[in-house]
Formats: structure tokens, sequence, C-alpha cells
């Protein structure tokens, strides 16, 4: 994942640099999602016919050449779409099929356990990536920070092929490629559908745009060089808190019931959302203290639907009903970031307050829709 986060971490230089207005820059940083959604159709399914291991190798090159494309070859709009989709690409051949490699490998709680944990490593990768453009760039520029990002994709598929011994799905599992009725069918799966829609409409939108909104807050105190450290890892740090919550979301899931978990977890994130956006002129400390919270009440739902999905799937569909559970996720995350890119333009730009109060009220408006479906997940099945 090491270049997922680079395009938004850079945002606030490439967008000079590249002419972008704010709808163009949220299209750009939510089309990792779109390549994402256009793979995961066919490269999750294909993980119930052969091997996860061979999917996985060659998407992280995919990824590794989009990261380097953006490197060498991008110069405007289209040239960075086309990259950014590539990653997205790469992206989708290797989260799912790395978690139906490790859930086929899995039984009862640790199946749900060791789902949650790797979701929270997805939100990881998301601050590590972010980190490291960052700091690269800040010392060698942008292009180099992507150069650095083609080689994660590299190290993962060698680890994943390495370490991992082949496997290759039962035959009664193979049904046509790009048949999802078998999941649509099942009733446990589909109220987690309409869940991480809500879900990945807030967290998706909050990743693209808060590196640009604090600082734009920073700019507010008199320029970046007037805070204590440095925008992208302040960001990192704050988005380390989404695989904390995650975990720990689901831990209490466990223990109390997934229900509570995913009815309780929209509605505090999207008051957060309504809110957070006209803190931007607020003591820079409690800004970023109140940031962590909003990031860890997004989180707190992420792993316990995973892991919910991941029980309420037959076995036998396990890679297909990922790859739907994704792309829907995944889809109103790659529409997201340029809906907030269009409030802000409708609301006066990147310089006022209202327009990022506005923009990230539209992330909690449509989060609370989350908690609408959250009463029908099924809690009979082993979590």
């Amino acid at each position: 994942m090491a270049g997922f986060s680079t395009f938004v971490t850079l945002l606030p230089v490439l967008a000079p640099e590249f002419g972008l207005n704010n709808t163009q820059a949220g299209l750009i940083g939510g089309t990792v999602l779109g390549g994402y959604m256009v793979g995961v159709p066919f490269l999750g399914p294909l993980t119930d016919r052969i091997d996860p291991r061979r999917v996985y190798l060659i998407a992280a090159l995919v990824a590794a050449a989009g990261a380097l494309g953006f490197a060498l070859l991008a110069t405007g709009v289209w040239t960075a779409l086309l990259c950014q989709a590539f990653i997205g690409v790469g992206l989708a051949g290797t989260y799912i099929p790395g978690m139906k490699a490790l859930t086929d490998r899995l039984e009862g709680p640790s199946q749900s356990r060791g789902a949650a944990i790797y979701g929270a490593n997805f939100g990881i990768g998301v601050s590590v990536s972010l980190f490291f453009a960052g700091a690269l760039a800040d010392v060698f520029g942008w292009r180099t920070a992507f150069v650095a990002a083609s080689a994660g994709p590299v190290l993962a598929a060698a680890i994943i092929v390495l370490a991992l011994e082949p496997r290759v799905p039962r035959a009664a599992a193979r049904q046509a490629l790009l048949d999802f009725r078998p999941v649509l069918r099942n009733p446990d799966v589909r109220p987690y559908l309409l869940t991480t829609a809500a879900h990945s409409w807030e967290l998706h939108g909050t990743r693209s745009w808060l590196v640009a909104f604090l600082t734009f807050a920073a700019g507010a105190r008199g320029g970046i060089e007037n805070v204590p450290v440095t925008i992208a890892l302040v960001t990192a740090l704050i988005f380390l808190l989404g695989p904390v919550a995650s975990v720990s979301g689901n831990e209490l899931a466990l223990r109390y019931g997934r229900a509570r978990v995913l009815t309780s977890g929209p509605l505090l994130s999207a008051v957060a959302s309504c809110i957070i956006g006209f803190l931007a002129a607020s003591p820079w400390m409690g800004l970023l203290a109140f940031a962590a919270i909003h990031m860890y009440f997004v989180g707190i739902d992420a792993g316990t639907m995973t892991a919910g999905v991941v029980g309420a799937a037959d076995p036998a569909h396990r890679g297909a009903t990922l790859a739907v559970y994704s792309m829907v996720g995944f889809s109103t995350g790659f529409i997201s970031p340029a809906l907030f890119g269009v409030v802000l333009d409708l609301a006066g730009g990147r310089g006022e307050v209202i327009a990022w109060g506005l923009a990230f009220a539209s992330l909690g408006l449509v989060s609370v829709l989350g908690a609408i479906p959250a009463r029908m997940t099924s809690v009979k099945r082993k979590t």
C-alpha cells in the first residue's frame, strides 16, 4: 500500500503544479478506489478458482507500475488519473486475495480476529504511505516519493509468494467468475453491504482531504512553519487510530454484540464529521485532539463489519463475497472525495472555514445512514 496515500499527501504541492481545481483534485484522489472497483469484480472471485498467491503477484506488479508511472509520466489531470487507476487495480488484486488467503486458514474466533487485524493493517498502510510520502517529498521532491512507493508492492509480492504454501480452491467453489447472485441472495451478507457503503463514504472522504484541511488550518496560524510538527506526520499519527479503533471495535462486538457497535459507530462519527470542519480556526492542539477522536469514531465499526461479512459468507463463495463487499464500499469511497471537492468549490473554496465545515458535514450526513441496517446484522453465525 506504499503508493495509496502518496497523491493525497502531496495534494497541496500537486494541485498548483498540475493546475487542479478542488473537484479535479478530489477525483484524482478517489481514482485509486475507482481502479479498485474496476479490478475487484474479476480479481476477488478469481481467488475462488485459482491460488490467491498468483492473483496477488500480478496485481502487486500492476500497483508498482502505477506508482512508478506517476513518478515518470504524470504531468496533469489525465496522466494522474491513469496512474492512480493502476494503483487501485493493484490494490484490488492484493487486498481481497490477501484476506482470502488468511481467512481460509483460520476458523471461529481466530477467523474473526484475523479478519479484523488484517483490515486494520489497511489503515496502517494508509498511515505509513502518508508519512513516507511527505518525508521523502520534503527532501527529494514528489517524483522521488512515487518512485519509492513503487518498491512496496514488489516487496509485498515477494513475501506472499515465498511465505505461503500454494493452495488451490475446491472444485465445487468454481462458479461463473462474475456470478454474484449467490452472494446477493445471502440474507446474512446484505446488511453488511449497506453499512460498508455508508462507512466508506465517510472514511475515504476524510482520508482524501484531511491533509489539505490541516494545511489550511495551519495556514490560518501564519503558515505550516508555525506548527510544531509536519502535517504529513501528524495526519499519519491520526490515521493510525483507525486500525486501533477497528480492532478494539471488533473486540467490543465479540463481547457486547455486533449490532450495538454497528449502530453506535456511525452515529458518533457522523456527529464528529458535522463538527470538525468548522473548527479550523480553533486552538491547534484542540483541533488535532478532535481530529483524532473523529478518526477513532470513524474506524470503530470497520473491524466488526469485515469480521461479520467473513463469518456470514458461504465458504465456497468467500472470495466473491469479499469482492462484492469491498466493491460496494470502495464505490462510495470513490465518489465521496470528488463530492467533497464539489462542496468545497460551491461553498467558497479551500480558503473558507464555512466551506470546510459543509464539506465534512456532507460526509457525516451519509455516514449516519449506516446505523439503519446495523440492527439487521445476523449474530447467529460464529463471530
